[in-house]
């Protein structure tokens, strides 16, 4: 199986734009995206997994995210939603690789 290489500023556009315009941040949504990797390395889910359950990830990862930026007070907040709406957009273009 021949996958695309993964593009971490267009994984970055893609988040952003399911986001409304105040809250579209590089940094911010970057920093998410972070957030997503370390959540995979925590659970072990650094391989693909083609059969996986999106929906069990995205609730998973939402609640990881969100929970580490209460913590950490970002320059932008973004509420359990949004997260949910970057991560389900970060999957959709890891998915697009494939």
């Amino acid at each position: 199986m021949i996958m695309k290489e993964y593009n971490e500023t267009e994984a970055i556009a893609l988040m952003s734009a399911v986001l409304p315009e105040e809250l579209r941040d590089d940094d911010a949504v970057c920093e998410v995206l972070d957030l997503i990797y370390d959540y995979y390395e925590d659970n072990g889910d650094l391989d693909l997994d083609f059969e996986g359950d999106d929906e069990a990830d995205i609730n998973g990862m939402t609640a990881y995210i969100s929970r580490f930026l209460r913590k950490s007070a970002p320059a932008v907040q973004f509420s359990d939603e949004h997260i949910a709406a970057m991560i389900a957009a970060e999957i959709e273009y890891e998915n697009s690789l494939i």
